[in-house]
């Protein structure tokens, strides 16, 4: 099956390192804006096409303008490609307000050949203790409010609900849960990069919110079919910019992705 994400970040290739793309509002945020995620997800697709080697295993997006619903390019570029690993750049592109084009996001990624090497891994964290998903509860999805368009994409499962959802933020920004796609699909190694960034910041349980600066993600593993499991924390704010750190483990109890991003606290 292939899922909305696929479908929605998938640019038409109309030239060598050129990809040409309508961004979809159905991950959009409460103001219209589109996720970061979803914004990583279009450049890091249409860069992977150009790319010898078939894996992303870190991606570094800066975003550097609000990105709207609507007409947008994906210039690319590979910087290098070896034997065991390729690196590429893209540029995710949209017309300005006075109709110039200008850039709104830029992407670095490697990309190698996860089958080619033994996993052999060593992790000093485990996944999160949860509850199975369906005796979990869940929200997102058809639950989410009609004018966040990306939270009905997802269905979130947890042994209890957010403070933030509750209206009484707990304090504590750090939180364990269960990520599925609303239409049933399962993740893909590329969905991973969207994952990361999928869930509401968990800096709300501080009384803020937030909007993504920079976001790093390391792609460890295919993930096995299924949701996924996530652990998410924020442990440092100055200057009116804080840290998330997010892993993701699949339904085998493997680790498949991290990130960390910098972000404005709003």
């Amino acid at each position: 099956m292939i899922g909305e994400l696929a479908l929605d970040s998938t640019a038409e290739r109309v030239g060598d390192g050129v990809h040409e793309i309508v961004l979809s509002d159905r991950w959009g945020l409460l103001d219209g804006r589109l996720n970061g995620g979803y914004q990583l997800s279009v450049a890091l697709r249409a860069l992977a096409t150009e790319i010898p080697l078939p894996d992303p295993v870190v991606a570094s997006a800066s975003y550097l303008r609000p990105t709207m619903p609507g007409p947008a390019r994906v210039l690319t570029t590979v910087e290098r490609a070896g034997r065991r690993l390729a690196t590429g750049t893209a540029r995710l592109v949209q017309a300005g307000p006075d109709g110039a084009e200008r850039d709104v996001l830029r992407l670095e990624a490697t990309f190698a050949d996860l089958a080619a090497s033994p996993a052999a891994p060593v992790d000093r964290t485990a996944p999160p203790e949860l509850p199975a998903f369906a005796a979990c509860r869940t929200f997102g999805g058809e639950d989410a409010p009609d004018t966040a368009t990306v939270g009905q994409r997802m269905r979130y499962g947890v042994p209890e609900l957010p403070g933030w959802v509750r209206g009484a933020p707990s304090g504590d920004a750090h939180a364990e849960f269960w990520f599925a796609f609303a239409d049933g699909s399962d993740a893909t190694l590329l969905d991973l990069a969207f994952v990361v960034d999928g869930a509401a910041p968990v800096v709300l349980e501080l009384g803020h919110g937030s909007s993504t600066v920079q976001l790093t993600v390391h792609l460890r593993e295919h993930p096995a079919p299924g949701p996924l499991m996530c652990r998410t924390v924020t442990n440092h704010l100055a200057h009116g910019l804080h840290d998330e750190d997010v892993e993701v483990w699949d339904a085998r109890g493997v680790l498949v992705a991290q990130s960390r991003q910098l972000a404005l606290l709003l």
